[in-house]
């Protein structure tokens, strides 16, 4: 979560550090998938540390045994990639780390006792379920997290393979059948996104993570677009947790609900956080600021100042690498005017955005990466256009390009 606004936020540089370490963990991971697991590739658990620990934590496995950290790690090596259009760093760095993570994916997954690939142990982050036997456990197969983090990584590396013109060969082969094969995202009997494989009991409906609805945010497996019927179970699922939790977790709740272009849930979320905790009673507080705005679990954690920005920019900025949708969760009686200048949107394109009385006003659009075209989508309406690389294009609230000017005029390209 602390690296969600790097990229959406224009602040691509402040990575590096990230890839320089999953560098070093896939180095100690490859030892870890190899002694604990016999399996090729690399691996990374939950937790970690500045030796770059890789194996899993000791205590219960509800908390300390999740092996998919450095699956999810890699996400964010494709994502950068897709906001800069920088093929160097993909070919040199994202890919060859994307290749370690898949072959240990490939080794873990088993055939189940139908025609899926599961993941099995397998755990929902620090939650449990009923049991057939009516006692709590955690470990059970194929968790909604464990299939939709692969499913990501999977897509990202068969994308990656086509840029780099590598989809003939035999890892990418693999790839291509065990993605065929991974359990589809299911709908439990309350409609809902189904937490594990099957539709336990959720003894603690409130509980703080969300770790089944990755695939809406950060993820992309699951899209207004694509899967209305999954998106909608998405919303449910948001509803049935509530609004109260961590700091963290409210910040994941406030981008998840813009992901889904709910504008209202999200400004709650978003409103839910400016609660000021007194330090001297902060066991009395879930979520909440300080007075030195850090925010709180309690105790302090960071994720939510860098997810708070996250969630802002989602509010009023979602892309693809081809379509950029404007103010897709604006709460326009809420925040009825302004302005933001400066956030990424993948493909490449910068973006500043106006709002007056609630409505798009103006947006400017300019790429350094090479010419693109973009959809814009705002209010129902899509239009295609096309960005010549160095110009600045301005477009009206009917999404019309009324002005256009060289990038070299404001600065040198």
């Amino acid at each position: 979560m602390n690296y969600w606004p790097a990229l959406s936020c224009n602040l691509k540089e402040c990575q590096e550090p990230l890839f320089d370490y999953i560098s070093f963990l896939s180095i100690n991971g490859t030892k870890t998938a190899k002694v604990n697991y016999e399996a090729n590739g690399w691996v990374v658990h939950q937790v970690s540390d500045i030796w770059a620990k890789t194996s899993p934590d000791r205590g219960e496995a509800v908390w300390a045994f999740w092996p998919m950290g450095g699956a999810w790690l890699c996400t964010h090596l494709w994502e950068h990639f897709v906001y800069s259009m920088d093929t160097d760093f993909l070919k040199n760095k994202a890919y060859p780390l994307l290749e370690g993570c898949v072959q240990f994916l490939l080794s873990w997954l088993i055939k189940g006792p139908g025609r899926y690939l599961e993941t099995n142990p397998s755990t929902s982050p620090e939650h449990m379920f009923i049991a057939p036997d009516g006692k709590q456990a955690s470990v059970s197969y194929s968790t909604t997290m464990d299939t939709s983090i692969i499913k990501e990584v999977f897509s990202e590396i068969l994308s990656a393979a086509e840029i780099l013109g590598r989809t003939d060969d035999e890892l990418i082969q693999k790839v291509r059948e065990a993605q065929q094969q991974l359990p589809p995202t299911k709908i439990s009997r309350d409609g809902t996104i189904m937490e594990w494989a099957l539709d336990f009991i959720d003894p603690d409906i409130h509980h703080r993570h969300l770790s089944h609805l990755f695939g809406v945010f950060p993820g992309h497996t699951i899209t207004l677009q694509k899967n209305p019927d999954l998106s909608k179970a998405a919303e449910n699922t948001l509803t049935k947790r509530g609004e109260v939790g961590p700091g963290w977790s409210t910040m994941w709740k406030a981008a998840l609900w813009a992901r889904l272009h709910r504008k209202e849930e999200a400004y709650r979320m978003v409103k839910h956080l400016f609660v000021l905790v007194d330090p001297a009673h902060e066991s009395e507080y879930e979520g909440g600021l300080y007075s030195n705005l850090f925010t709180s679990h309690p105790p302090f954690q960071i994720d939510a100042n860098f997810g708070f920005s996250a969630a802002i920019a989602e509010m009023l900025v979602q892309s693809t690498v081809k379509d950029l949708y404007l103010l897709p969760a604006l709460p326009r009686d809420k925040w009825p005017n302004g302005c933001v200048k400066g956030l990424k949107a993948r493909g490449g394109v910068t973006v500043n955005v106006c709002w007056k009385e609630g409505d798009l006003h103006e947006v400017g659009l300019w790429s350094t990466d090479g010419n693109r075209i973009q959809r814009l989508h705002y209010g129902g309406r899509t239009v295609n256009a096309s960005l010549l690389s160095c110009k600045i294009y301005t477009f009206d609230s009917e999404l019309r390009c009324i002005r256009t000017y060289s990038l070299s005029q404001v600065a040198s390209c």
